[in-house]
């Protein structure tokens, strides 16, 4: 059987299919009221720093300085954030002021980690702006620092430490890429990312009382005239004083109460099991559906899940036909109990596959058609309602033949009323009967199911609770993976840092990739396209990759290499106001269309505004620096790289810091060459 289309959230490959809304975890993260002290918001921008957005980190910063809460820590991680994702010349001579400003501040302070840290930043940014200060003691000064400070510098200021001044380091950035990777058993708990919050499970309520009031008095009417008629009889026989006639009376009195025991329970246990052989036969075949709604979406649920999980040793398909009409029916209460929820179907996921689990292994200890047991009708309760009706209508015979001796009319008249009102009275009160006995017994039934389903979806929660990655984790991994595109592009290119003016990495989803988030956080996706893009003084080497972000799978997608004067244009398109498209054409080519971002319209809960969710979705693709590079090449081409001592400034100054030895450089290089 071929999978559902794999449009929304699952933890298998494959079984997922339903409605294109974006799953949302809750999370604490990122939540902070607007009266929250400055020390929370400061928290919660370090947050958003740690997770890969660093707009949204400098607002929370910012908003923690301005009412007070200032310190060496505060500042670093503030121009940390300010760097973050950007390359010096992105920033704005307002911006580049503001970063100049941060380690005056902290000059007269007593030096520790933090102060140290904004020094060596601040010596970096020194070198790259013109001065004529020597790399080597920034670099030195960047090495010393303690590794929380020296890992989060090298991290964010990724755009920064570009050309030679990444040489240094990048041996060591690409084996710590390769060790994190997959750290913390990555391969086994992204796909509890994409997995949308399991919905509490629901069960069919037993359909109430079918019985009315009116149904009560037409039985209750009945029973009376049987009794007046029965009475009747019984003043005739008893008055005529014959002994035969009343011992035959008393005995049809006795057996008509053992067969009317007896007859209800018959024609109760018939009628439940009829009714389970109804719900349980059904086609043998279901049809498939293209539809996209939840309905729909339900069904094919229904259909993966019975064809993945059957029986062992039973064809997949004689067992979907066995159990069509226990999967229909199953099928119809899910439906009937969620459909108005406005619930996307991957939420009662986990729900279809249990009950497929369940039928399964009902099967393999017998259980599935226990119900055929349950509501057999014994041998000997059939015997006895036989039996007893035979005895009946036998003595009754002979007590109504007593009675006609002494009167015909009279005792024609109470036969006749007798027959009738018992005929209504049994039906009445069987269907009475049956029908509470029938609530009581599918209320046992569901207090059973449920707590089954109880069980299951506190244990798949659990395991979600446990397993599910971290924003930080995601963040860490996807960094991981983009750093090895880049060793596989200096690879196959053949260059190393000191080759490379500057660069830029643009992710951007693959279409119908599994997504999710948490509230507060950018839409995090399955699958990245990510395209590397090499500024060299020969021109633009460019790399585009395929990443199965929740697999591990890295797969080579793309390669070109232009010179900066075959760049003709680059279009942003916006077809919503919260989505962004990129169109690059060069002089010998078709225009090349890059998605950017989806729209955030199916992406935002209530107190979430959607332009601060795209904004954010937008900050973690590296679409601005990226657009920057390439709007530069496009409008002045090789003239934009001459004309920028940012990045021209690497090439000239460090030839000699390059060639002194160095470890770490030294293994790089090699593993270039």
């Amino acid at each position: 059987m071929i999978p559902p289309n794999q449009s929304t959230f699952t933890a298998e490959a494959g079984s997922t299919v339903g409605m294109q809304a974006d799953e949302i975890h809750n999370s604490t993260v990122y939540q902070v009221l607007p009266d929250a002290p400055p020390e929370e918001k400061y928290k919660v921008g370090i947050a958003y720093l740690r997770d890969g957005v660093p707009t949204r980190a400098r607002k929370f910063i910012d908003e923690a300085r301005a009412h007070g809460y200032d310190n060496a820590e505060v500042r670093f991680h503030w121009v940390l954030a300010m760097l973050s994702k950007r390359s010096y010349r992105d920033l704005t001579p307002d911006e580049r002021q503001r970063l100049a400003s941060e380690v005056q501040w902290c000059a007269d302070l007593p030096s520790d980690e933090w102060t140290r840290s904004l020094s060596a930043v601040h010596d970096l940014l020194d070198y790259l702006i013109g001065t004529n200060k020597d790399p080597e003691q920034a670099l030195t000064q960047l090495a010393g620092l303690p590794a929380p400070q020296r890992d989060q510098v090298i991290h964010h200021l990724d755009l920064v430490l570009t050309g030679g001044l990444k040489d240094r380091f990048w041996a060591d950035i690409r084996r710590h890429a390769e060790e994190t990777r997959t750290s913390h058993n990555r391969q086994n708990r992204v796909w509890a990312y994409f997995e949308p919050f399991p919905n509490r499970p629901r069960t069919r309520q037993p359909t109430p009382v079918t019985s009315t009031t009116r149904d009560r008095v037409r039985a209750g009417f009945a029973t009376v005239a049987a009794v007046l008629g029965a009475g009747y009889l019984a003043k005739a026989v008893f008055l005529a004083a014959r002994p035969l006639p009343i011992v035959a009376y008393l005995l049809a009195i006795a057996a008509a109460s053992i067969a009317i025991r007896s007859g209800f329970q018959w024609r109760y246990l018939s009628g439940r099991l009829a009714e389970h052989e109804r719900r349980y036969a059904g086609r043998s075949g279901t049809t498939e559906t293209t539809d996209q709604g939840f309905a729909a979406s339900v069904t094919r649920y229904f259909e993966y899940y019975f064809n993945r999980y059957p029986p062992m040793g039973m064809d997949r398909t004689h067992w979907t036909k066995t159990t069509a009409g226990i999967r229909s029916w199953l099928r119809n209460e899910v439906v009937d109990l969620y459909r108005e929820s406005r619930i996307p179907a991957g939420r009662i996921k986990w729900l279809v596959r249990f009950l497929a689990r369940d039928v399964r292994d009902k099967w393999h200890k017998g259980e599935l058609f226990e119900y055929r047991e349950r509501y057999q009708v014994a041998v000997p309760t059939k015997i006895v309602c036989t039996l007893s009706t035979m005895a009946f209508l036998g003595f009754a015979s002979y007590t109504v033949s007593a009675a006609l001796e002494t009167e015909l009319l009279a005792t024609v008249t109470a036969t006749l009323v007798l027959l009738i009102g018992t005929g209504y009275a049994l039906r009445g009160w069987s269907e009475i009967i049956g029908e509470r006995r029938r609530v009581a017994d599918d209320q046992l039934e569901r207090e059973r199911v449920h707590k089954a389903r109880e069980d299951e979806y506190q244990r798949w929660k659990d395991k979600l609770d446990a397993i599910r990655p971290s924003e930080t984790e995601m963040e860490t991994w996807l960094t991981a993976d983009k750093t090895i595109v880049v060793e596989r592009a200096l690879r196959h290119y053949r260059l190393a840092w000191r080759d490379v003016l500057t660069h830029a990495v643009l992710q951007t989803p693959v279409k119908n990739s599994k997504h999710a988030r948490v509230r507060g956080g950018p839409r995090r996706y399955a699958k990245y396209d990510i395209r590397l893009f090499l500024i060299t003084l020969d021109g633009v080497r460019e790399l585009g990759t395929s990443i199965d972000f929740e697999h591990m799978i890295l797969t080579d997608i793309e390669r070109n290499n232009f010179r900066f004067d075959a760049v003709s244009s680059v279009y942003v398109a916006t077809p919503t106001d919260l989505s962004c498209d990129l169109e690059l054409t060069l002089m010998n080519g078709e225009p090349r269309g890059i998605h950017i971002t989806d729209p955030t319209s199916d992406q935002t809960t209530p107190d979430e505004s959607p332009d601060v969710v795209a904004q954010m979705n937008l900050d973690v693709t590296g679409f601005t620096h990226t657009l920057h590079i390439l709007e530069g090449i496009a409008a002045e081409g090789k003239r934009w790289i001459e004309r920028d001592p940012y990045l021209t400034k690497p090439l000239e100054g460090l030839a000699d810091e390059l060639n002194r030895p160095n470890p770490s450089s030294a293994n790089g290089a090699k593993a270039h060459n």
